[in-house]
């Protein structure tokens, strides 16, 4: 009898191990480059739902690259028409509106003429637009002249406008691949394009937050079946002299936003976390932290001088944070 008690003990240990591993589906990555944007899938189930969902959602993104990016899309289609009827369009504009409503204007659809002006869009190198095409821009109809139709599908514009979604595409498209995880089985995982990630399923991820101006990371935040979403002037800028311009711009201004460093904003959704992400860099905390924090969204702010500041749940996850 004694001499079978180690047995007794191996084999439950290895039962114990064979359901743990049943309980817990490995972690698959695939990391591709899609249209120059990188994106990272991480799925927490079955190899084969894992492979599934990694090619339903590559998919998914391409699709969204192709009708809504900036290589005859649908978007160029409206900016040359003026009319286009697509429910995608349609609801990712409506979103657009609803962000520069309740941000009091610092979030934007009809920069690209003056994004393509900078340099940031289109085909030119980086310059400082010239006082004529300012102008050209100022003159131009602006985002309340968007005309949503109530059948949720056709859009009008009128001339002289140029919308660019380039502050919201990359956000939806990590919600929409996430729903193509979903399709495939895969209940459990992390999602990122261009840097916009969502996270979903019982696991709480840990996402670093890159600091603006170093290598390290400026904050590390848990998140459980959320969306995080980062704007900087790191990301796409120039120098002229001393100065740093950088694509963000303010919609009041057509300039590159000054005061904030970098911009990040945790949201159920990727598309409001992006399109929020944005808004905040433009306008700031003191402007739209209370704006963020009635609708439970949580941000972390460096400022100009390089100063952190939180909303109150993220004052842990940033050491050198002010609340």
């Amino acid at each position: 009898m004694k001499k079978t008690l180690p047995l007794i003990a191996v084999v439950l240990i290895a039962l114990a191990f064979v359901l743990w591993r049943t309980r817990t589906p490995e972690v698959h990555t695939r990391e591709v480059f899609v249209t120059d944007v990188f994106v990272k899938l991480t799925a927490q189930c079955g190899r084969e739902s894992a492979e599934e969902a990694f090619k339903r959602a590559v998919d998914e993104i391409r699709r969204i690259d192709a009708r809504l990016g900036y290589n005859n899309s649908l978007i160029d289609g409206l900016n040359r028409d003026h009319i286009v009827r697509d429910r995608e369009v349609h609801m990712l504009l409506r979103v657009s509106k609803e962000v520069r409503d309740a941000s009091s204007g610092a979030f934007s659809v009809t920069l690209k003429p003056i994004l393509d002006a900078w340099g940031f869009t289109g085909s030119h190198p980086y310059r400082i637009p010239s006082e004529a095409e300012f102008s050209a821009w100022r003159k131009a109809p602006k985002d309340e002249a968007i005309s949503l139709e109530n059948d949720g599908v056709t859009v009008r514009i009128p001339a002289g406008m140029g919308i660019d979604i380039g502050g919201i595409i990359e956000g939806y498209a990590v919600d929409r691949a996430r729903e193509e995880f979903l399709k495939s089985g895969c209940s459990t995982g992390l999602i990122s394009v261009g840097g916009e990630v969502a996270a979903f399923g019982d696991r709480t991820w840990k996402i670093g937050i890159k600091h603006p101006r170093g290598e390290g990371v400026l904050a590390v935040v848990p998140l459980k079946n959320r969306a995080v979403a980062t704007s900087g002037d790191y990301e796409r800028f120039f120098l002229a002299g001393s100065k740093r311009y950088s694509h963000t711009l303010d919609p009041s201004t057509g300039w590159p936003a000054r005061g904030v460093m970098s911009a990040t904003v945790v949201a159920p959704t990727c598309t409001l976390a992006n399109a929020w992400a944005v808004a905040l860099f433009v306008a700031g905390p003191d402007r739209l932290g209370p704006v963020l924090d009635a609708r439970g969204f949580d941000w972390i702010v460096v400022d100009g001088t390089g100063r952190v500041r939180t909303s109150r749940a993220m004052a842990a996850c940033c050491p050198e944070g002010i609340y």
